[in-house]
């Protein structure tokens, strides 16, 4: 068996949080403790999570280079019309549909 520890503020949210747990066939108890202190050490929680550099989100804004090599790269690469989008589109349904059977 397994204990779970959750820290709540307000008296009003543990109440709501334990009626929703009590409603759970897996859960054989549920027992609040109050305490005056907390059970973590907040001073070192990180304020955001840590993760790896993703590019979608960067952490600073971009350089002038960065963004005309962006441009750059956009011009150089292929492109197509849509009308050609669609039927290369089209084209992938047709052999995925085929491989399928």
């Amino acid at each position: 068996m397994e204990q779970l520890v959750i820290t709540i503020e307000g008296k009003t949210n543990a109440d709501l949080l334990m009626q929703l747990m009590r409603k759970f066939n897996f859960v054989k108890s549920v027992i609040r403790k109050k305490t005056s202190e907390p059970l973590i050490d907040k001073a070192n929680i990180l304020s955001e999570p840590v993760e790896e550099y993703n590019w979608t989100k960067p952490k600073r804004p971009a350089t002038d280079e960065e963004f005309e090599q962006m441009i750059a790269e956009c011009e150089a690469s292929p492109s197509m019309t849509a009308e050609e989008a669609k039927k290369y589109t089209y084209k992938l349904l047709d052999e995925w549909s085929r491989r399928k059977k």
